[in-house]
Parts: C-alpha cells; sequence; structure tokens
C-alpha cells in the first residue's frame, strides 16, 4: 500500500524551496536601500564635454566646399518657445523647429515674422518669406 505520509512530505518540501526563496529574494530587497547622495555647490565649469566641440566642427564649412543655400521659405509659425519654419528646395518641403537641423547640416537660430535665420558654422543664411503672387 502506498505510504500517503512520505508523499505528502515529498509533495510539502517542494512546495516549501520556492516559497524559501521567495522569501529571500524580498527579504534582501528590502534590505537594499537607495543610496542618496546630496550634491552642494555644483560647477558646471568642472564638468567637461566633448560633444559640443565635435558638432561645430562637423559643420564648419571650408572655403572649398561651397554648400548652396537656395531655399525658399514658404511658411513660418513663430512664437515664444517653439517656433518653426517650413521651407521648400526643388520639390522637397521642410518642416524645421527652432534649433533643428535642415538637411543636416543648417540649424534654425531665429525665427522672424517674415524671415529666418540658418546658421552652418560660421556662417549665417537669412531668408525672407516669399510674397503673395
Amino acid at each position: 500500500m502506498i505510504n500517503f505520509r512520505i508523499i505528502k512530505k515529498i509533495f510539502l518540501s517542494t512546495l516549501m524551496l520556492p516559497l524559501v526563496f521567495i522569501i529571500f529574494l524580498i527579504i534582501s530587497s528590502n534590505m537594499d536601500e537607495p543610496k542618496i547622495l546630496t550634491l552642494d555647490n555644483i560647477n558646471l565649469n568642472d564638468f567637461k564635454t566633448n560633444s559640443s566641440s565635435s558638432k561645430v566642427d562637423e559643420f564648419l564649412v571650408d572655403e572649398n566646399n561651397q554648400v548652396e543655400f537656395d531655399y525658399k521659405l514658404i511658411g513660418i509659425r513663430s512664437g515664444n518657445q517653439d517656433s518653426s519654419v517650413i521651407v521648400k528646395k526643388g520639390n522637397n518641403q521642410f518642416l524645421v523647429a527652432l534649433g533643428d537641423f535642415l538637411e543636416g547640416s543648417f540649424e534654425l537660430v531665429e525665427v522672424n515674422q517674415n524671415d529666418a535665420l540658418f546658421r552652418q558654422g560660421q556662417k549665417i543664411y537669412k531668408i525672407e518669406k516669399q510674397k503673395d503672387k
């Protein structure tokens, strides 16, 4: 005859192992508290980043490498924080927000009611809105 006491002990022991493991995980996670450090008197000059200088070098235009800037300004959305323009070159239209790059090389610097300023390295390009005909 099957001894039910042995089967019961085997069954309970197999259930107890995962239970002990889960209890161990809960206790260890409660003991690991985040370590919050207080930072006083942070000087931003102490942090040196190379990313800004590499971006400037990437977009500098050589004298031998002349880039044509023949975009037409067809739409302006001017605001205090979120200005953008719509420019056209050939059959392509581009929506460029303030601070974004037009085709990866011309950064939109300033937006007014009738014109927009783009910068590529040291060069500044100003395009005016087309007059309605």
